[in-house]
C-alpha cells in the first residue's frame, strides 16, 4: 500500500480538526435550541426565572462557541487571512457574552441577534476561503444572517415569539453544521474519482 505524500497527510489532518470543531459547534447550537424550547414551555409559568435561564443560556453558548472558534484558529495559523477571520469572530463572540452579562436583561436577544449577524458575515467569508463544504458552510452563515435580522426587525415585545425563533435557528443551524462536518469526514470525490458521495 502506497504511502501518503505530506500535504496529503497535513490535509487530512485538518480537515479532521475542522470536522470534529464544526461537529461540537453544531452539537452546541442543537443544545440551544432545544434548551430554548425549552424555556419556552416555562415562560408562561415562571416568567422571572425563564429571563434569568435566558440570559445564563445566552452567554454560555456565545463563550462555548468562541473558545471552539479560538481552537479551531489555532490549528490554521499558517493560512493568516482565515485565522484573522476565526480570532475576530471569536473576539466578537466574547464581547457579546460580557454585553448579555451585563447589559438589562431586554438588551439580551438583541445583543444575541448582532452576534448572529456579524458572525454570519465573517462565517460567509470563511466559507468562502475554505474548500471543504463550502455550500454547508454558507447556508449556516445565511441562516445565522437571517436568523441575526430578523430579532433586530422583529417585534422585540414579544419575548416569546424571539425565543421560538431563537430555537429554531439553533434547531436547523446545527443540524446542518452536523450534516457539513459529517461530509467533511468523508473524503472528496476529487481525491477518489468514480465514487459516488
Amino acid at each position: 500500500m502506497a504511502r501518503m505524500s505530506a500535504p496529503q497527510t497535513s490535509y487530512r489532518n485538518q480537515s479532521y480538526r475542522s470536522q470534529r470543531t464544526l461537529a461540537f459547534r453544531g452539537v452546541l447550537l442543537l443544545i440551544f435550541g432545544l434548551a430554548e424550547g425549552a424555556m419556552l414551555l416555562l415562560a408562561f409559568r415562571v416568567p422571572d426565572i425563564t429571563t434569568s435561564l435566558l440570559i445564563i443560556v445566552l452567554t454560555t453558548f456565545v463563550i462555548l462557541d468562541a473558545l471552539a472558534t479560538l481552537f479551531e484558529a489555532a490549528r490554521v495559523r499558517s493560512r493568516r487571512a482565515v485565522w484573522a477571520l476565526l480570532v475576530c469572530k471569536a473576539a466578537i463572540g466574547l464581547l457579546a457574552a460580557v454585553a448579555i452579562a451585563l447589559r438589562p436583561r431586554s438588551q439580551a436577544l438583541p445583543t444575541f441577534a448582532w452576534w448572529a449577524l456579524l458572525t454570519g458575515l465573517l462565517e460567509a467569508l470563511e466559507a468562502l476561503m475554505l474548500s471543504g463544504q463550502r455550500h454547508w458552510r454558507l447556508v449556516v452563515a445565511g441562516l445565522s444572517i437571517a436568523f441575526g435580522l430578523l430579532l433586530l426587525t422583529g417585534p422585540r415585545r414579544d419575548t416569546a415569539v424571539l425565543v421560538l425563533v431563537a430555537g429554531v435557528y439553533g434547531v436547523v443551524a446545527g443540524g446542518v453544521r452536523l450534516v457539513a462536518a459529517r461530509r467533511l469526514a468523508s473524503p472528496s470525490p476529487l481525491i477518489v474519482p468514480g465514487r459516488r458521495w
